[in-house]
């Protein structure tokens, strides 16, 4: 392994660039923070201000011609992410890229076998709930000592916020990264839920889904707000948007180009059979019920996860369990607190922004494929995509991948 450090780009100084992922790159040793691209020049400049980016670009293929990096973080919004990552695999560039992994399975296919026909690294977001996740170690541990017993189904949906209004209508601003048609709506920016089902329970057979436009008319913060914020922030540590933007007004109306809400039945390889929901019309929470999480049926358990702990199991099969309470449950605590509202940070617990960052640079200086390689992330969008078609055609969608091979 090389001494060097690792040269790295990133294309899109949006939201999560900002708050997560520049603050931990100026601080990792082994990389150096080579250039930043946005359309917007407002923004790159900011970024070289605040995380010392040596170069900026307006122009995305510049920056993979002239600036040198060896890496890129693409965190664009979803339609740009098969062109620009074909551009950089085609460079020789290794690739992280921000979920959705793609809106197509064309274009997914055609990101896998551009990296696969090369020795390059692609890490496909996100690792959150993923098997890069070290919160859920215990609990894939557990099910697969068979605490649930047989398989019988399992269910997640999202139920609201935790006060009057949290994130009523959506995602508070981005109309290129939520709303439009080229982000492909709600689902696509939740794969969160499929990594969490696959992760638990193994990979997926087929698909049944239903999706629509329920609420067309949405109301979004303005894009302006983010660059005013931005202008204003002197402190790298400190340029967490999500702290401020869910307390602004919400004046500007956009319409929604891509199924806002969706429903999905899995049937996955092992026997296990559930539904995901994704609506995004967020209302307030009944006290002590969480924003939404996944429940996991068995013959002989029961498996709550992202409640007031991170995880709880009741079981029959009491012996695989280190200790239960009076009511014969064994709860896994949130490491560091629970989940915070306002996506800061906890000191100490899980940020899969830093966590992805860590595991790609180690994997491009040590030569090895990610945990969450492109036939991860192929099968993930898979399901994310059998779903719609399945919504269009009627009929059940057979998945052709898993998560570790691919057509």
């Amino acid at each position: 392994m090389s001494n060097r450090k690792t040269k790295v780009g990133v294309v899109g100084c949006g939201v999560v660039a900002t708050a997560y992922y520049l603050p931990h790159l100026m601080k990792m040793d082994a990389v150096e923070l080579t250039a930043v691209c946005d359309l917007n020049e407002a923004r790159i400049g900011h970024c070289q201000r605040l995380f010392g980016a040596r170069q900026v670009y307006t122009d995305y293929f510049e920056m993979l011609e002239k600036s040198g990096i060896d890496a890129v973080f693409i965190l664009t919004s979803p339609g740009s992410h098969v062109r620009f990552t074909l551009a950089a695999i085609e460079a020789g560039i290794h690739v992280l890229l921000q979920k959705p992994m793609a809106t197509t399975m064309d274009d997914a296919l055609a990101i896998a076998r551009a990296v696969r026909k090369t020795k390059l690294v692609a890490l496909i977001e996100p690792s959150d709930h993923s098997p890069l996740d070290w919160r859920y170690d215990e609990v894939r541990r557990l099910v697969g000592q068979g605490v649930l017993g047989d398989p019988y189904w399992f269910a997640f949906i999202g139920r609201g916020g935790t006060k009057k209004g949290a994130m009523s209508g959506g995602n508070p601003y981005g109309v290129g990264a939520f709303f439009s048609k080229d982000s492909g709506g709600m689902l696509f920016d939740f794969p969160y839920a499929p990594t969490m089902i696959v992760t638990l329970l193994g990979d997926c057979r087929s698909v049944q889904g239903l999706a629509q436009i329920s609420v067309p008319e949405r109301w979004v913060v303005p894009d302006s707000e983010y660059d005013t914020f931005l202008s204003e922030c002197r402190n790298p540590e400190d340029c967490n948007y999500w702290t401020v933007v869910m307390e602004k007004e919400k004046t500007q109306k956009t319409t929604m180009g891509a199924p806002d809400n969706v429903y999905s039945l899995y049937e996955m390889a092992n026997g296990w059979i559930g539904a995901f929901h994704i609506g995004r019309l967020f209302q307030q929470a009944l006290p002590g019920v969480t924003y939404g999480g996944l429940e996991i049926y068995g013959t002989e358990g029961h498996l709550v996860l992202q409640t007031e702990n991170f995880a709880s199991i009741c079981s029959i099969r009491a012996e695989l369990l280190p200790k239960t309470d009076e009511n014969g449950w064994y709860h896994i605590p949130h490491p560091k607190g629970p989940p915070n509202p306002k996506h800061l940070p906890i000191p100490g617990a899980f940020n899969y922004y830093h966590e992805s960052s860590e595991h790609f640079i180690e994997c491009i200086r040590e030569g090895k494929d990610p945990i969450l390689n492109v036939e991860w992330g192929l099968h993930i969008t898979e399901m994310m995509c059998g779903a719609i078609e399945s919504a269009e055609t009627g009929r059940r969608y057979v998945m052709t991948t898993t998560t570790r091979s691919f057509p």
